[in-house]
């Protein structure tokens, strides 16, 4: 299993081995150039993201049921669940850019939680057939603005969001192995 996220923060207490990739396209295609030269079993993505609903709170963990309209396979994902029962689960929405307080409520209509980089990487994964989940962990509240604010804030909650992140990761490690790879429809 290889697990992955956007900034090397987030990896920190995750499973070897593992690839900050950074956001977007640039995240796709480092990823693309990574499954290049090996094939994991499975890969996991996890990282920060903002909370685009009240009920969220800061450093709540969500498995992304779906990302970009990629879905990730019921059975994969109910077997996610059981590995993290106090995980919310349900859709994740990719912003550009880091998202307002605004944006996040827009958001929270159709997603969990919003990140820069889920979306691109679950197209990616999924049009080449390897297994994934993808888990985030509440960075912001709904109406905090991750851009404004003292640092200090910040890396603590980081610091929080990552440790949480790697004992999740390696709660869900076993989950993704021996999957069988599947074609996107």
């Amino acid at each position: 299993m290889l697990t992955v996220a956007a900034l090397r923060t987030e990896l920190c207490f995750s499973p070897r081995p593992r690839a900050a990739l950074g956001v977007g396209q640039r995240a796709r295609a480092r990823l693309r150039w990574i499954l290049e030269g090996e094939r994991p079993a499975g890969v996991l993505v996890v990282g920060f993201s903002g909370a685009t609903r009240a009920s969220l709170p800061v450093g709540g963990l969500v498995l992304a049921s779906s990302a970009g309209g990629v879905r990730v396979p019921d059975g994969l994902l109910e077997r996610a669940r059981k590995a993290l029962p106090g995980a919310k689960v349900g859709p994740v929405a990719q912003a550009s850019s880091l998202a307002s307080p605004e944006e996040k409520a827009r958001l929270g209509v159709e997603a969990l939680a919003v990140d820069m980089e889920s979306a691109d990487l679950a197209a990616e994964l999924s049009s080449r057939g390897v297994p994934f989940l993808i888990l985030r962990c509440i960075l912001d509240a709904l109406w905090e603005d991750p851009s404004r604010g003292p640092h200090i804030r910040w890396a603590r909650r980081a610091l929080l969001c990552a440790r949480r992140l790697g004992r999740a990761a390696r709660a869900l490690a076993p989950v993704l192995q021996g999957v069988e790879p599947w074609r996107a429809a």
